[in-house]
């Protein structure tokens, strides 16, 4: 009984060695993008993007970069998706909405890298100078007239 409970032991402890069994897996994990949303509004709460600002993408840039933000459609609205990827923390970016309309945003934001997804939390987001609290997690509306 005690070799077969000695035997049944180290079987186990040897099935249990892989590198598998130490790592996650992450084939089956969906991770949220990580990203956030700006919309632009007027004072009546009519969306802009889409309507005013009518554009196939919208220029994005700094000093060091530039990106072109493609408006996406949540329900009956347009918005800008920005991923924390292409960001720069406390960086001043200039968006261009119309050739005439181009106002600044600065993020600064948190990043986690974990062992299947990077998930990162904006702790503060400057429009044209004032801070704006999110209307969301990662949803931003930005009254412009």
């Amino acid at each position: 009984m005690k070799r077969i409970l000695i035997l049944l032991v180290f079987t186990v402890l040897l099935a249990c060695d892989g590198k598998e069994d130490r790592e996650a897996n992450c084939s089956n994990v969906l991770c949220i993008a990580d990203q956030i949303l700006i919309t632009f509004r007027d004072s009546a709460g009519v969306p802009l993007i889409g309507t005013k600002f009518v554009k196939d993408s919208f220029k994005l840039s700094s000093a060091n970069s530039v990106r072109y933000i493609k408006p996406i459609s949540t329900g009956l609205i347009e918005n800008l998706a920005v991923w924390y990827s292409d960001l720069e923390i406390d960086t001043q970016y200039a968006l261009e909405l119309s050739p005439t309309a181009i106002d600044t945003l600065r993020f600064s934001f948190t990043t986690d890298i974990r062992s299947c997804c990077t998930v990162s939390t904006m702790e503060e987001l400057k429009y044209n100078g004032s801070v704006n609290p999110p209307e969301e997690t990662n949803f931003y509306v930005f009254i412009r007239d």
